[in-house]
């Protein structure tokens, strides 16, 4: 899934060189348009320019699209380490970049060393909301406000960085309040979207569709939960979610998935510990937990999770593809103090 576009500007989004006639730059037919669409499916757009920044976001703003851009690169390096430092600040892997430029020399450098990435010709720009590869089921909440929340964590990063305490000291400054409950058919859109949108933390990297999500809360002792976030930055929207079953005296967790939008905060491990520990008090015959894992190298963050949380390795399955994770019960006791934890 292609998750951001990263651009070049000059032939690209406007129509001419900035360094050598700023003034007579002007924006390509349409380009706002295809912007703003794209923009509305949760597709993040980006810079990568051989220009200086400040002649980018002066020339951006005069035009009245520099809100639409994060994590811009402008410097005369190659584009390509443009793009490996735009996957880093936005926390993507390379293969969820596509890339737009007007030079065939650009695109094929760029594939040269990320094949992986999808590199479009710029003068086709008007065909891109069509492209398939660009599609999205459904337009959540969370895809039409995608933007604001990159820039809210790009805010809490920065925040962090000129903060002198320690870190949990700066978790508490954020007010971060974690709200965890059942999910309801409002939700079911969303909870497609994550799925097929996360990898770091999605325990079988698979991708489910609403069809799947309605048949299993069909299922009798079938449940999921949901986890949303707000903080000092913003609202977050609805950034985990939890498929658990009931078996005998087992509680299974059939899938998993946690926006990586929110890493590093202990948001993932007070969502997962908070869900076990309601099921726990309210089905307390239960002896175990268990959970099925993709072993992945992308979803390793996914694995480390459940060996904080105190699940040990039951079995390998199928050619070692998955590990079966156990936990018995009762639950240690956990506290995640640096947040609030609500329904």
């Amino acid at each position: 899934m292609i998750k951001c576009i990263v651009w070049d500007l000059d032939d690209t989004i406007w129509e001419g060189t900035l360094r050598e006639n700023a003034d007579n730059i002007i924006l390509r037919p349409g380009i706002e348009q295809v912007l703003v669409e794209l923009d509305q499916r949760g597709i993040l757009h980006s810079i990568a320019s051989r220009n200086r920044l400040d002649q980018v976001v002066s020339k951006l703003e005069e035009f009245g699209i520099a809100q639409y851009f994060v994590s811009l690169q402008c410097h005369f390096s190659s584009k390509a380490i443009s793009l490996r430092q735009i996957a880093m600040e936005l926390n993507i892997g390379l293969e969820a970049l596509a890339f737009v430029d007007n030079d065939s020399f650009e695109r094929f450098e760029m594939n040269y060393y990320y094949p992986q990435v999808l590199t479009f010709d710029a003068q086709y720009y008007l065909e891109l909301p069509k492209s398939p590869s660009l599609q999205v089921r459904d337009v959540t909440e969370e895809s039409a406000n995608r933007r604001h929340y990159m820039l809210a964590r790009q805010q809490r990063k920065a925040a962090e960085r000129g903060f002198q305490g320690s870190r949990e000291q700066f978790l508490k400054e954020c007010q971060m309040v974690l709200q965890i409950q059942q999910a309801d058919p409002g939700d079911y859109p969303r909870i497609v979207e994550l799925s097929h949108r996360t990898n770091q933390m999605n325990s079988l990297l698979e991708r489910i569709d609403r069809p799947f999500v309605e048949s299993f809360c069909q299922l009798k002792q079938h449940m999921i939960y949901v986890a949303r976030l707000k903080d000092r930055f913003g609202d977050h929207g609805l950034i985990g979610t939890c498929f658990v079953a009931l078996e005998g005296n087992a509680m299974k967790i059939r899938l998993f998935c946690i926006s990586c939008r929110i890493e590093g905060r202990g948001v993932a491990a007070a969502f997962l510990y908070t869900v076990l520990k309601r099921l726990v008090l309210k089905w307390p015959q239960m002896r175990e937990m268990h959970c099925l894992l993709a072993r992945k190298e992308r979803n390793l963050p996914a694995r480390l999770l459940l060996e904080m949380l105190g699940f040990h390795k039951l079995e390998e399955q199928e050619n070692k593809e998955y590990i079966k994770y156990q936990l018995n019960l009762p639950l240690a006791d956990r506290t995640f103090d640096w947040l609030e934890i609500g329904e």
